[in-house]
């Protein structure tokens, strides 16, 4: 054997291929999710061996960004290694862990996530498809993935449709400055690192099969072998049929003998020839055999006279299990050493199998082939001889029970076992694995079910698990077998010549000496036919081995572990139900027979009955439950398999503890005074899992309750999902706690004593402040937690050194279940319909950093890393400087802080993973809400490149790449998202966006309802034109899949709140809010009346919406009590009195519609759907802020009464280079001091800009919150005594709209930052004009001031569709457009200038920028970034420019990528001289964009969202401007004409000008160009004097700029100080209503 092949071989034996019972080494056979039936066994106090040592990364509810805003929970799915996948969610009740589905058949999912695990790999596994004849032995097998495919947690695994609720939270945003809730999905479990948990489960729930207890006995241990050797020349497996590449050719090493030398079979000849292909496993991948195979011993006729001889690798015979168990006498001991050595085999053939599962998966996934769908793959569990009673024979037993009956029918009918139904050719064993055919189920003609015909639904009470004896049992099947002496007659068959020396051959001739030793014995030898049966189920033989455990049965009809491993071979066969029942039955007779337990779990959970898995559970856990009173096992008469070394027989009914005498619907204590009688009650450790078991099978009842709460929460029962994990987590913990709170506050007072050096009993009371740890402290919390053990008080009794693994599993479990646990409680914080039954922690955030903290110290990973990064972003505290160090600084963190310990835990998490695709995404999102925009790049291209296909990051990246400008880019990164997961709301939405901002109308298609009105003109997938006019024209494209997914999402929000209203809760609230404005008969009256309208708003649409409207209408109210009670009416009423209304706690926080109230200004949606995206956001900031923590138990003091001058707040985050300080920089410091006094609160650093310098001067006070968190800038707010506060941003970027929800003055307003309405209750006034808000488009209820006008007014849903505005209306005199160019234009400064020297100056900078254009030309120009144009416009424009041949249209590169996207669309639409005529330049700086803004003749605005700021700017110029108010119901729309009009004078000729210049209708706009084009006339040599009514208009607009009402500043600040004192004055008065400025005198200044 070459270095490499020596290699290889080292490898493999250390860490794939061993053989599954080899002593001390953990089994890979679980990962092969095979799952062992097992045998009649006892268990041993030695380190169980567990199931998967290798638990791969778990990530779910992570959080993450989107292009809209921040997913809290986001979720990813597990993946399969076929990139075909594409369906989103996998069911999360899988069977067989990873990579196995044996039943189910084609199932897909879509890789997201764990898909970059597997990429991970491919560079190596691709070895495989290129490997020449000895090229594999260099290749480790460790880089071989365990299994595939990857499964991650199953807990993010729910599949959507079994709990409908979770779509409203799935994939949603929230736009403004409010953090999102977490949205649904399972608590994140953690990967291993390097250790899976106990038992048959992964941490996601899983089926991992059980390992054979035949391991945990050492007297059934194989001898040690030094090192494998390789297959004979020749040797083949899998199937070449499959037309794989091969993997490898012969080798040349010498075969080994089948028998031992000096031993050989009479009459048998070696077969040295080339080895016929073995069922499936003939695909020329070499196998790893032992070095000195383990021989059987001689022919049965010859033992008769020899024993003197060793027949095993070992030849002392004089201990082990022929000293131990075997009889005295020669026949006796050779039958021992024949039965060791066919166990042996039997070993090696499954260590050969799952060898060859993962080399023929492996092969498949490096030459791209799909992963077939794994065949059911239990592996009986091997016997092992009694020590109780003689192996040569066991009497025949009564046949009177239930279970006798249940099989005996089945006997009769079966075939000789040595034969079986498929005669198997004794030189070609059928070996059956995943690609292999599972052979069809007898027709019900031929057999009929061993418990009848019924289903297994109707047939199999879960509810009630009932009694074994319960079921009549019929025998309908005529004998097949010849019967002597009570047993079956068989015929031994010919002895099979070996094939090779390969495990299936020797387990061939294994099973034909079990065949000749059991025909000698007289079919009365129970251990070997039921290894008969193992080698037969091993073999691909499943009828064979049905007939021979059937024969055990026969002999023991009370044989549980034959029994088990029937209803695996039944299984295999395709006889689901009668597998079942089997299984069922044995659960039912002893509930601690944990295979069966963990087999039937398992089959359940993969055909999605949760449900009767859990059921099946809770029966365990019940019947072996100790009793809490006595501690005694509460199991009565119940069998309790105990896996002790001194309990080391067969669990037989017949035995002592066999009686069956309990009701399995009982959960009372039913403990027996007799407990300690029962096998292996006396071992130390028994009954310490608070379950009548030994030690050894803690971690599996700990296994099978962590499953439990992971199918709990995949039906959507969270309640009973966390007092599952509850359960495990105090098992775990040694049962020293009541509950979690108890464990809670003992982690937290361990780890403040350590944190500060005290004692633990002396430490000081709990803070309700989050503890805050860095990674490295946070590590040794289990030993500050446990200090005397230093480790869990549940591993006392577990045997093992700390890598022992099973004591690694349980480890690994309870890390889970606290991670879980955490999880639940984290989405239940958030959103209180995901908590309902679960019980609350007392100090949330606090409490469940303390669970993570411990799951970290138990085991590191990066999932937990992740989540409480996610909590510790949100912390505003600072950690004592003296606990945490901050490794390195960053800019605009604070040391200490949560965001600094974020940061630290997303690093700390990628430590550990450095492919982990969610912590980057996660780090990215962080580093960007920090400003790191550069930085934040670079994380999310990190997570893309460890999982291409990872939606998330996907869009994430795109919205950063956006942000940089880069839309081209982004674009890409858009369509990524949309291909992975073309239902991915924000991916879709953000293309779509992205798209629209440089005019990509390619597809865009249209909306067609109401006639086209809204969209006129659609776009082909050919970027052609079609009429919504015609007659069948329909919506489509991509901006129909956006209005559609819009559409879906409001429709669902209707119901959101629905049903919360419960009796109990609607009296809570009706006292809360409950305000008496009247006498006391006057308030019971009231009362009355409110309990009934709040009785029809139960289980209707929008109860959510009206309920919290209620509770702040009711704030607001019990805010101004509390004023008239201070300063008008003098006097004093209890504390209480001024309560702050509460929402219920079931009532949870609404999901925001994927399009923000911004994109609404450009997509063509219905004034519907329009109000109730801005109702939906700001209902969503309502309910985050008003479960605030530091909100406290009373409303906010009102201010003081002005004295005299009026304190106004105003809160921005653009008092910088932002349009909103160009046009109001002045106005701060032009208030009249003594009727205003401002306050601004900048919620964004300095730019050190000329505009954010001025504001900070003038403005009497100036705070500088930029780093201040909500709480801190509302208390200041509440602190300055503000009267009003006012909103400059609304729902645009950067807005705190958090802190107006939070109604820290009396009176709130909006303006200038948000052109729409912004459908909260906590904006009570717009400011507007009747150009930008007609009165038409208001609600129809206007009082909106005390409870009574909530409970009347519709502004909670309804089926209006007309209306948009809710807010009251401040109408203003002239344009409610402030606009600062008086003061701040680049020419503001200049003396006047003459008419004709301004037409000089512009002719000039015309031929400057145009020089080649003729001097006729007409200029149309619009200034507007892209975004704002859309195909119908576009269309009319070009139309104009055909026209007026003598005019061109000038366009600014506003983003680049549009000017490429509109000229192609131009040389479409338009002939190409029209094409030609459409000029693009650069976008010019502030100053001289103003300044060129006169070289246009005539600006042509986009309807559909108006020029602002632009507008203004042109018309400062003198520019004419042609607008088109195209909808009544968008503000965004009709500013232009609002701004219009103040700009021109307000006189008969303006009047005129104005009807010039806004048009009613599309073809009146377009009328209007070409009319006001051909009018304008430059004769030749007229240096720019030109003729026609353009000229007209704009030397009206050049002389009225300085007196005109939209550039007199100061005449718009003065009429705002009467705004504010009118709303004052109302607001003292209690009355409502809009105001009307008109209608009030102007005060002089």
């Amino acid at each position: 054997m070459d270095d490499n092949m020596l290699q290889y071989a080292h490898v493999v034996n250390a860490t794939d291929v061993l053989p599954p019972f080899a002593p001390n080494m953990p089994d890979r056979a679980g990962q092969l999710q095979s799952s062992l039936p097992r045998p009649r066994t006892s268990h041993h106090t030695g380190p169980s061996l567990g199931f998967g040592e290798v638990s791969h990364h778990a990530e779910n509810t992570l959080r993450r960004k989107t292009p809209n805003g921040t997913l809290n929970a986001g979720f990813e799915v597990s993946t399969q290694a076929d990139s075909n996948y594409k369906s989103q969610q996998r069911p999360r009740d899988e069977l067989y862990g990873r990579g196995s589905a044996p039943y189910a058949h084609g199932a897909q999912v879509r890789m997201t996530f764990s898909e970059h695990q597997l990429q991970r790999q491919r560079a190596t596994q691709t070895v495989l498809s290129q490997m020449s004849t000895n090229a594999w032995s260099t290749f480790p097998s460790q880089y071989l993935p365990q299994s595939f495919p990857v499964m991650d947690s199953m807990l993010q695994q729910v599949p959507m449709q079994q709990y409908q609720s979770a779509q409203a939270y799935y994939n949603q945003s929230i736009p403004c400055g409010v953090q999102p809730s977490f949205h649904y999905v399972g608590p994140t479990a953690s990967g291993g690192q390097g250790a899976g948990p106990y038992g048959p489960y992964w941490h996601d729930g899983t089926y991992v099969p059980y390992r054979a207890a035949a391991v945990r006995d050492p007297r059934h241990y194989p001898q040690p072998v030094s090192q494998w050797q390789y297959a004979p020349s020749g040797h083949h497996f899998f199937s070449s049929s499959s037309g794989w590449q091969s993997a490898g050719s012969r080798l040349d090493n010498a075969s080994q003998p089948l028998y031992p030398r000096g031993h050989e079979m009479l009459g048998a000849s070696y077969f040295t020839g080339p080895a016929k292909p073995l069922g499936v496993f003939a695909s020329q991948v070499p196998y790893v055999l032992p070095p000195v195979a383990v021989y059987p011993p001689q022919d049965p006729d010859r033992l008769r006279s020899s024993n003197e001889r060793s027949y095993t690798a070992n030849p002392d015979v004089s201990s082990g299990p022929i000293a131990e168990y075997g009889s005295k006498s020669p026949k006796g001991l050779q039958r021992d050493k024949a039965f060791a050595w066919a166990l042996q085999q039997y070993r090696e053939l499954l260590a050969f199998i799952q060898h060859a599962k993962r080399q023929q998966q492996a092969m498949r996934h490096a030459t791209g082939h799909p992963q077939v769908p794994h065949r059911p793959s239990f592996f009986p569990q091997p016997p092992r001889l009694s020590q109780t009673r003689s192996s040569f024979a066991v009497p025949q037993r009564r046949r009177s029970s239930a279970i006798h009956s249940s099989v005996t029918a089945r006997a009769r009918r079966s075939s000789d076992p040595a034969r079986g139904r498929n005669e198997s050719n004794s030189q070609g064993v059928r070996v059956c694995d995943e690609e292999s055919e599972t052979p069809k189920a007898q027709t019900p003609a031929m057999r009929s079910p061993v418990l009848g015909e019924k289903s297994a639904d109707s047939d199999i009470d879960y509810l009630r698990m009932s009694s074994p004896q319960s079921t009549e049992l019929h025998e309908e099947r005529p004998r097949a077998l010849r019967r002597s002496t009570g047993s079956y007659q068989i015929s031994p068959p010919p002895r099979p010549h070996p094939q090779d020396n390969s495990p299936p051959s020797r387990a061939t001739v294994a099973l034909s000496f079990i065949t000749e030793l059991c025909q000698d014995s007289g079919w009365q030898w129970t251990e070997g036919m039921h290894l008969g049966g193992c080698l037969a189920y091993g073999l691909g033989d499943y009828r064979k081995a049905e007939s021979w455990y059937l024969q055990v049965l026969d002999q023991d009809p009370e044989h549980l572990e034959a029994l088990s491993n029937l209803a695996a071979a039944l299984l295999a066969l395709g006889r689901k139900q009668e597998a079942e029942r089997h299984w069922v039955r044995v659960v039912k007779t002893a509930p601690s027979h944990f295979e069966a337990v963990e087999h039937l779990v398992g089959m359940l959970c993969h055909d999605h009955r949760s449900r009767d898995a859990i059921r099946v559970i809770e029966h365990v856990e019940r019947s072996l439950r100790c009793s809490s009173k006595s501690d005694t096992p509460s199991v009565s008469d119940r069998r309790s398999e105990c896996s002790v070394s001194n309990a080391s027989r067969s669990p037989a009914i017949s035995d002592v503890t066999d009686k069956i005498s309990y009701d399995f619907e009982a959960d009372g204590d039913a403990s027996m005074s007799d407990w300690k009688d029962l096998v292996g009650a006396s071992e130390p450790g028994f009954g310490s899992s608070g379950f009548a078991i030994p030690p050894s099978d803690n971690g599996r009842i700990l296994a099978l309750i962590h499953a439990k709460g992971n199918m709990l929460y995949s039906v959507g029962d969270n309640g009973g999902a966390a007092k599952a994990f509850e359960d495990a987590v105090l098992i775990a913990v040694g049962r020293h706690f009541t509950n979690v709170q108890g464990l809670v506050d003992h982690i937290l007072r361990a780890v403040t004593a350590r944190l500060y050096n005290t004692p633990l009993e002396k430490s000081a009371a709990l803070s309700h402040d989050p503890l805050l740890l860095t990674p490295e402290q946070a590590l040794s919390t289990a030993n500050a937690c446990f200090p005397a053990l230093g480790e869990l008080p549940f591993l006392r009794y577990i045997p093992g050194g700390p890598t022992g693994m099973q004591r690694k599993a349980i480890i690994s479990t309870t890390s889970n279940s606290l991670l879980s646990l955490a999880k639940i409680f984290q989405d239940g914080m958030s959103n209180p319909s995901r908590s309902v039954g679960v019980t609350p922690l007392q100090a949330g955030v606090r409490d469940i950093l303390a669970l993570y903290y411990l799951s970290l110290a138990l085991q590191p990973s990066p999932s937990t890393a992740n989540n409480v990064g996610i909590l510790l972003a949100g912390v505003p505290q600072v950690a004592p400087s003296a606990h945490t160090i901050q490794k390195v600084e960053v800019p605009g963190v604070v040391p200490g802080s949560g965001i600094a310990l974020a940061l630290q835990y997303y690093n700390y998490g990628l430590q550990l993973d450095q492919h982990h695709a969610h912590l980057y995404t996660n780090l990215g999102s962080l580093l960007k809400d920090i400003g790191q925009l550069d930085a934040a790049i670079t994380m999310y291209e990190r997570a893309v490149k460890c999982d291409g296909r990872f939606d998330i990051a996907l869009a994430n990246l795109a919205n950063a790449v956006k942000d940089k400008g880069r839309i081209s880019d982004a674009i890409v990164f858009y369509k990524r998202a949309v291909e992975v997961n073309p239902d991915f709301a924000e991916a879709v939405c953000g293309l779509a966006n992205a798209l629209n901002s440089v005019c990509g109308w390619q597809s865009r298609g249209g909306i067609a309802d109401e006639g086209g009105r809204r969209d006129r003109w659609h776009v082909d997938r050919n970027g052609m034109l079609l009429d919504a006019r015609q007659p069948g024209a329909t919506s489509s494209g991509w901006i129909k899949r956006v209005v559609d997914i819009v559409e879906k999402q409001l429709v669902d929000g209707e119901s959101w709140g629905r049903g919360v209203l419960q009796p109990a809760i609607l009296e809570k609230v009706l006292l809360q809010v409950l305000i008496l404005d009247g006498s006391l008969d006057d308030a019971v009256s009231w009362q009355e009346s409110l309990r009934q309208v709040l009785k029809t708003w139960h289980n209707q649409k929008w109860e959510g919406a009206r309920l919290t409207r209620l509770v702040e209408r009711a704030t607001r109210r019990i805010s101004w009590h509390r004023y008239q009670d201070a300063h008008v009416r003098k006097q004093r009423r209890t504390a209480a009195s001024y309560d702050r209304p509460q929402l219920p706690a079931n009532l949870s926080v609404p999901t925001a519609p994927t399009v923000l109230p911004f994109h609404t200004f450009t997509a063509p949606m219905s004034a519907k759907q329009i109000r109730l995206i801005s109702q939906r956001n700001g209902l969503r900031i309502s309910v985050c802020a008003l479960r605030a923590p530091w909100l406290p138990k009373e409303v906010y003091p009102p201010p003081f009464p002005p004295a005299p001058q009026l304190r106004v707040g105003y809160v921005s985050s653009d008092f910088n280079n932002h349009p909103l300080a160009h046009l109001m920089q002045s106005v701060f410091g032009m208030h009249n001091r003594k009727r205003v006094e401002a306050y601004c609160y900048a919620t964004t650093a300095s730019d050190n800009s000329i505009h954010r310098r001025q504001i900070q001067d003038e403005a009497p006070h100036f705070r500088d919150a930029s780093g201040w968190t909500a709480e801190r800038l509302v208390n200041q707010i509440v602190r300055d005594n503000i009267h009003v506060l006012v909103n400059l941003n609304g729902y645009t970027r950067g807005a705190r709209n958090e802190v107006f929800a939070a109604r820290p003055a009396p009176i709130q307003m909006a303006f200038m930052g948000f052109a729409g309405t912004l459908g909260a209750e906590w904006c009570d006034y717009l400011l507007a004009d009747e150009t930008s808000i007609p009165p038409s488009t208001l609600r129809p209820w206007r009082r909106n001031v005390d409870v009574v006008d909530q409970l009347a007014d519709d502004n909670n849903g309804g089926y209006d569709s007309s209306w948009v505005y809710g807010e009251n209306i401040i109408y203003c005199r002239d344009t409610f457009f402030c606009c600062d160019h008086r003061q701040s234009a680049p020419d503001a400064k200049e003396p006047n200038v003459s008419w004709s020297e301004e037409q000089a100056r512009r002719w000039a900078m015309r031929k400057e920028l145009f020089p080649n254009i003729p001097d006729d030309a007409v200029i149309f120009g619009n200034f507007n970034q892209l975004y704002k144009i859309e195909p119908t416009t576009f269309r009319t424009w070009l139309r104009i420019l055909a026209r007026v041949p003598n005019a061109i249209l000038w366009l600014l590169r506003l983003p680049d990528l549009g000017e490429s996207h509109l000229l192609n669309t131009a040389r479409q639409w338009a002939t190409p001289d029209v094409a030609s005529r459409v000029i693009f330049t650069d976008v010019a700086p502030k100053h001289l964009h103003i300044s060129r803004a006169r070289v246009c003749d005539l600006v042509i605005d986009t309807p559909e969202c108006n020029a602002h700021t632009t507008a203004a700017d042109v018309l400062w110029s003198g520019t004419p401007l042609l607008t088109l108010p195209r909808y009544e119901y968008k503000m965004c729309s009709r500013m232009a004409a609002s701004i219009l009009k103040g700009a021109l004078p307000k006189n008969s000729e303006g009047d005129q000008a104005s009807v010039e210049l806004i048009a009613t209708s599309e073809e009146d706009y377009e009328e209007k160009a070409v009319s006001l084009g051909k009018s304008l006339l430059y004769p030749p040599g007229s240096q720019g004097i030109g003729q026609g009514r353009l000229v007209e208009l704009r030397r009206m607009l050049y002389e009225a700029r300085r007196t005109s009402g939209l550039f007199d500043t100061k005449r718009w600040t003065s009429d705002l100080e009467d705004a504010y004192e009118e709303a004052w004055r109302r607001w003292v008065a209690g009355e409502g209503g809009d105001i009307w400025l008109r209608d009030i005198p102007r005060k002089e200044t």
